[in-house]
């Protein structure tokens, strides 16, 4: 009798250890021979959570920094000390020479404006004379000249290296680089330009120097050779954004399409 009650308490302590060992393995698993404890869901701290590391397989972390917005401020600007000619400085608008010299008398006053030199009627009209009788030899012809060839006198005269042609420019590309300092040159559709004083309607095909930009009131301040009003002419910037319009380089070609172009100018060598 002794011996069966020694045999039933063995049977309930095995029964008690089985239990036991069935309940530690609920709340602990094994992992490649390492321990973790199990944390219930609703638990879990986000500390607790595993960490997405960089460059670590599918679970790389996306990153969303968005950079800083850019502002672009418009600001007013005017170049100091650009000389102004009309192109026909004499008033010789029956000579075709100074009828049609307003690429001429740009590139004049932006030469002038990079080496400081005093710029008089005589000059002027001297110097549009012979890059005129020059642009015959070296393109062909004196009446309409592109933004591109007008670029290329100017180098091929003057020997200028600070100036290139931009072309499909915006309104903000013209005023941020006259903030910048540079000179702009632009061909126009002159009639767009609603001049009071050119000979009405205007020309078809015209060129302008820029010189600044007035924020306050919304307007370039240009020197236009096409009168003799023209220094320190300001027309508002949607007026002459609208002009401008290059045109092909020949004796007044057919203009096909609007391509926005402009030559910009520097005193040094850095573009």
């Amino acid at each position: 009798m002794k011996r069966r009650h020694v045999l039933i308490s063995v049977i309930f302590l095995i029964l008690g250890i089985a239990v036991w060992f069935f309940s530690f393995s609920a709340t602990e698993k094994s992992e490649g021979g390492k321990i973790e404890n199990v944390i219930p869901l609703e638990q879990k701290t986000e500390s607790s959570l595993p960490t997405i590391q960089e460059g670590k397989g599918e679970e790389t972390a996306i990153k969303t920094e968005i950079a800083p917005e850019t502002k672009k401020i418009r600001g007013s600007s005017l170049l100091e000390n650009v000389p102004f000619t009309v192109q026909a400085p004499f008033g010789e608008w029956s000579d075709p020479i100074f009828q049609n010299g307003c690429e001429e008398a740009a590139l004049l006053m932006a030469q002038y404006w990079i080496t400081g030199e005093t710029l008089t009627k005589e000059i002027a009209k001297k110097e549009i004379e012979a890059i005129s009788a020059f642009e015959k030899k070296d393109i062909g012809q004196s009446v309409d000249t592109s933004a591109k060839d007008t670029e290329k006198v100017f180098r091929d005269y003057y020997g200028v290296t600070t100036s290139e042609v931009r072309t499909n420019i915006t309104l903000l590309d013209v005023e941020e680089a006259l903030s910048s300092g540079w000179l702009v040159i632009v061909p126009a559709d002159g009639r767009k330009l609603k001049n009071p004083n050119y000979v009405q309607p205007g020309p078809v095909t015209h060129m302008l120097v820029i010189i600044g930009y007035d924020a306050e009131k919304k307007e370039f301040i240009t020197n236009d050779s096409g009168t003799r009003n023209g220094k320190g002419y300001q027309y508002k910037e949607n007026i002459l954004f609208e002009a401008i319009r290059d045109y092909p380089t020949g004796n007044h070609l057919p203009i096909n399409g609007i391509e926005k172009s402009m030559i910009v100018v520097r005193k040094d060598s850095t573009l």
